[in-house]
């Protein structure tokens, strides 16, 4: 009995052990909500449409990158939308991608053959790279399906025109003003085809003809000024491409060309002004870059010229004085190891018309480089960027390159400072290459006379790029 009360009296404190070794039940309880706190929203799916209608007022508001960003955004969804192709090859226009906006504007064709015009924004980027074949091409794919279209037709004269065929341009353009015999444009391109031919006469009467039926197109007295220049006659061409930015502020063409003007006089700071205004309207123009590069070296800024003459290499590759200013800059700069590099690949061309030059420059920075100054000696006092070295070459000797003026593309289309707005057709025109103005001075009010200008030469990293009063090439246009 007594052994039996013991097991009795144990059993209950083993089963007391037992379940104290045993491990708890982990409970997991819900983290406490914090006041003001909410659940993460789940992304909203914006439809194509609201995210269009996004894109296009940040057009309207000049705001690119967002434009840009929003079209993006619709294009992933929906990747044959022609109208936000269109516009997304306006944008790259804008920003000066010509690469880009010639790929949205295919790509939109492909997705609307009738796009009227994609097809026109599409030719005018061709010409603008001079790539009149397929230009031409594009144009007539187009009139097959918009027959007779004034807006086609006078494109196809333009780039006819450019291509240095007058005849069939001036045959394409009697086709509009049979139709359309109120069509400023035509006569437009009928005067850039007399002029081209040299029947001036002839020319200002079609301007004066395209003036009676649209007083407000800055395109008109732009071209006046340019026959005006073909005469020699500087003060009134000066005159009439101030009236074109009169009548329209963001006519690039004229811009280039006032300009132009300037640069030809050597007033640096009167040319930067005009062609950063031209740049900053359109930057697609090689040309009026290249000239927006010579200015800045009159106004000895090498670094911020050398950054033109890279855009100029960026749009037309292997731009022969694109090539040689780079090079003159970047010695200017200091960097004359970089300076042998592209004064080597200058020389590499085919037809290098500096090539004595750009030899000279090479032999002289290779005895620098081989004689470096005495370490003693501030770097300040050894380099000094805008100073002619012995054996350097005077840049202001250098004769005016001729085949870079005559290869000059002509330029700009009028619609082309505002790309068009989808569903919506810009009209383009033709434009011509700036003449060279004759050699002429100011006078003490700053006109200009008939005495030969006088100009002190420049010196090295202060460019004179061809005889005093020789305009560079610039932005003309319809």
């Amino acid at each position: 009995m007594k052994r039996i009360s013991l097991l009795a009296t144990a059993a209950p404190v083993a089963c007391a052990a037992l379940f104290a070794c045993a491990p708890a039940k982990e409970v997991v309880k819900p983290a406490p909500k914090l006041a003001g706190t909410a659940a993460a929203p789940k992304p909203i799916d914006v439809p194509p449409e609201v995210t269009y209608k996004e894109a296009r007022e940040k057009l309207g508001q000049g705001d690119l990158a967002g434009a840009k960003a929003k079209l993006d955004l619709v294009l992933a969804k929906q990747p044959k939308d022609a109208a936000a192709l269109f516009d997304a090859g306006s944008v790259a226009e804008q920003l000066n991608d010509q690469k880009g906006a010639e790929a949205f504007y295919k790509r939109a064709l492909e997705a609307d053959p009738a796009n009227l015009g994609a097809a026109l924004n599409l030719a005018r980027v061709y010409r603008l790279q001079e790539k009149y074949a397929e230009a031409e091409q594009v144009c007539r794919a187009a009139l097959v399906r918009h027959e007779g279209d004034p807006q086609l037709l006078n494109a196809l004269a333009a780039l006819l025109r450019q291509d240095k065929k007058p005849d069939e341009a001036e045959t394409t353009v009697r086709k509009v003003l049979v139709r359309h015999p109120n069509n400023a444009d035509a006569y437009k391109n009928l005067a850039l085809i007399e002029a081209d031919r040299g029947k001036i006469r002839l020319a200002e009467v079609a301007l004066a003809n395209a003036r009676k039926l649209d007083p407000k197109d800055a395109g008109i007295p732009n071209n006046l000024g340019l026959l005006a220049m073909k005469q020699g006659e500087v003060a009134s061409a000066r005159d009439q491409f101030q009236e074109a930015v009169a009548l329209d502020p963001n006519f690039a063409a004229a811009w280039a060309n006032l300009g132009g003007i300037a640069l030809s006089y050597r007033d640096y700071p009167a040319a930067e002004t005009a062609y950063a205004k031209a740049l900053a309207l359109d930057g697609s123009r090689w040309d009026v870059h290249l000239a927006y590069g010579w200015t800045l070296e009159g106004l000895k800024k090498p670094k911020d010229a050398r950054a033109e003459y890279e855009k100029v290499l960026a749009l037309k590759a292997n731009q022969e004085d694109a090539l040689y200013g780079r090079a003159v800059a970047l010695k200017a700069e200091g960097n004359l190891p970089a300076a042998m590099e592209a004064f080597k690949q200058y020389v590499a061309l085919p037809s290098a018309s500096k090539s004595k030059e750009a030899q000279s420059q090479i032999a002289t920075i290779d005895l620098r480089l081989k004689n470096p100054p005495q370490a003693a000696r501030p770097a300040a006092a050894t380099a000094k960027p805008h100073e002619a070295g012995k054996g350097d070459v005077d840049l202001s000797a250098l004769p005016q390159n001729a085949a870079a003026q005559d290869a000059a593309p002509a330029a700009l289309p009028a619609d082309a400072t505002a790309p068009a707005k989808a569903g919506t057709a810009p009209a383009p025109a033709p434009a011509s290459a700036t003449p060279p103005i004759p050699e002429k001075a100011r006078d003490a009010a700053g006109k200009p006379s008939d005495k030969p200008a006088t100009a002190a030469p420049a010196k090295d990293g202060g460019v004179q790029h061809g005889k005093p009063g020789t305009l560079a090439p610039a932005t003309a246009n319809l």
